[in-house]
């Protein structure tokens, strides 16, 4: 009997737990899953200039580095890997991104081992998946896109000014947002700047409004 043809899958993620999960999971397909892991964004940029895996699982939310961005390159390498964003950041404010940048699902943890299978399955069929719940609200973007608001954050915002945005709407302040995203001061603040004029807010106090909102309005399916 013919040995299968075995595929290469990556996974980017600091935790531990995630990989015994996927190990899992991997075990009970009906595949030859051939698991790598990398702990930084940057480790596996490097890796992949070596060779490119069939299938990448992402965690966007890691500290060192920016997760969305991350899944833009590697959509720049024009490979046909499949990239499923598995993350503990809420998919009503990333899953939409995420899709856009060329992301073929998104899911968030935890999932079971039975869940987690079926959404590898289903991207590695040439599916895109995401949950009910936005797969909803993209069809309520795409019908209401006529009366789109001017002033959208994720139609306007790079992927690092929209994970700063969500940081403004969220109260922290400019070093707290530096504290967590590893960035100086100076950098938050050169963001900002982008931020307002892009959003056409006229200070700080209209800039977080806008930010909660937008959080609000995401997180409710307004």
């Amino acid at each position: 009997m013919m040995d299968k043809q075995p595929i290469s899958v990556d996974l980017v993620d600091d935790d531990p737990q995630t990989f015994t999960l996927l190990q899992q999971v991997l075990d009970q397909c009906d595949a030859n899953w051939v698991p790598s892991v990398h702990h930084a964004y940057q480790d596996a940029l490097k890796a992949l200039v070596d060779y490119q895996p069939d299938f990448i699982i992402v965690e966007i939310g890691m500290r060192q580095g920016n997760g969305m961005e991350f899944v833009r390159k590697l959509r720049l390498l024009d490979t046909p890997m499949h990239i499923l964003v598995y993350t503990h950041q809420d998919e009503q404010l990333y899953a939409e991104r995420a899709l856009r940048i060329g992301a073929h699902g998104y899911l968030m943890k935890p999932a079971s081992t039975d869940e987690l299978q079926a959404v590898i399955e289903r991207i590695r069929q040439g599916e895109l998946y995401v949950s009910p719940a936005i797969e909803a609200k993209l069809l309520r973007s795409i019908a209401n896109q006529d009366h789109a608001d001017t002033r959208d954050p994720e139609r306007l915002l790079s992927n690092r000014e929209l994970e700063i945005f969500v940081k403004i709407g969220e109260g922290l302040s400019s070093q707290q947002i530096a504290n967590e995203l590893g960035l100086s001061i100076k950098t938050i603040e050169t963001h900002r700047a982008h931020i307002k004029r892009k959003l056409a807010t006229r200070n700080a106090k209209e800039l977080q409004a806008h930010a909660r909102e937008w959080i609000q309005q995401a997180q409710t399916g307004a």
